[in-house]
C-alpha cells in the first residue's frame, strides 16, 4: 500500500510579503547610499580631480614602473609591433584559426549537400518501387 499524499508545509503569504518588503527596503537603502556618496564626490570635486590626474602621460609612467618592478629588460621589449598593433605570433595564430574555421564550414556545407543528395536518391528509389 502506498502512503497517502502529504501536503508540503508552505510559508504563509504574510511572512513572504514582509520578508520581500524588507529585502526591497535594504536594497533601496544600499542603492541610495551609493547615489549619495557619488553625489558628494562630484560636489567635492574629487571626481574632476581624478579625471584630470589620469592624463595620457601617466600611462607611460605606469608602464615604466611595471617594467621596473618586473625587471623586464629593454631587449625584450618590441620596438615594432606586428600587423594592426598585435604581435606576429598572435597574428599568425589568428590567421590559422580563421582558415581552420572556414575549412570546417566548407566541409560542413559539403557534407550537408551530400546528405541531401543521398536522401533524394533514396526517396526516388522508394517512389519507383525499389528497382534500382
Amino acid at each position: 500500500m502506498s502512503k497517502p499524499y502529504r501536503k508540503m508545509p508552505t510559508m504563509p503569504w504574510k511572512t513572504i510579503r514582509t520578508v520581500s518588503l524588507w529585502i526591497v527596503i535594504a536594497v533601496m537603502a544600499g542603492a541610495s547610499g551609493g547615489v549619495f556618496e557619488a553625489t558628494n564626490a562630484i560636489k567635492s570635486g574629487f571626481i574632476g580631480t581624478a579625471c584630470a590626474e589620469s592624463a595620457p602621460d601617466t600611462d607611460e609612467k605606469e608602464i615604466e614602473w611595471f617594467r621596473d618592478q618586473m625587471r623586464i629588460s629593454e631587449k625584450y621589449v618590441e620596438d615594432q609591433e606586428g600587423v594592426w598593433g598585435v604581435a606576429w605570433g598572435h597574428f599568425f595564430t589568428m590567421v590559422f584559426l580563421v582558415l581552420f574555421a572556414l575549412g570546417a564550414l566548407a566541409v560542413f556545407i559539403q557534407r550537408q549537400r551530400r546528405t541531401r543528395e543521398i536522401l533524394e536518391t533514396i526517396r526516388k528509389e522508394i517512389q519507383d518501387g525499389g528497382s534500382g
